[in-house]
């Protein structure tokens, strides 16, 4: 009996956090953002049926939770993209992922811009900021990787 894909991603996955963690140097940021454009491309590939390999969105989840640690709002844009490529992604990839800025920083930023797809965000914004505690999601994260 072969291992299927998704055995293997989540191997992927395991290996990938437990090399890199989820607190990663600003020098690897370029490289975190490159795997996640990478699987959101799969992804979404996959499921507009161009595709042939679907996306690793466990991956997907680590790389966004390594991008809301480091904190730069234009993330926001990386982790939506990935969270709307499928209905899978959008269960894993939480909304919370997408205010590592912060929630007034990253309203601030998607108001600016004023794209459709910032306005996309600032409705999921709308959803979360009630209940968005960075220091508890972050507890949270360390919990679910079990990080140090």
């Amino acid at each position: 009996m072969g291992m299927d894909i998704y055995d293997r991603y989540e191997r992927d996955a395991d290996r990938y956090l437990a090399t890199y963690g989820l607190r990663v140097d600003a020098g690897l940021l370029p490289a975190v953002r490159e795997t996640l454009v990478r699987e959101t491309r799969h992804e979404a590939d996959t499921y507009a049926g161009t595709g042939t390999i679907p996306g690793n969105t466990q991956l997907m989840r680590i790389c966004a939770a390594q991008l809301w640690h480091a904190g730069a709002v234009e993330d926001a844009l990386l982790v939506h993209r990935a969270r709307r490529t499928s209905m899978d992604a959008s269960g894993t990839v939480d909304g919370q992922l997408m205010l590592g800025a912060g929630v007034a920083e990253t309203t601030a930023y998607c108001t600016a811009l004023g794209t459709a797809e910032a306005r996309e965000i600032l409705e999921d914004i709308a959803w979360l900021a009630d209940s968005y505690d960075p220091e508890s999601y972050a507890a949270e994260l360390d919990a679910w990787y079990r990080a140090d």
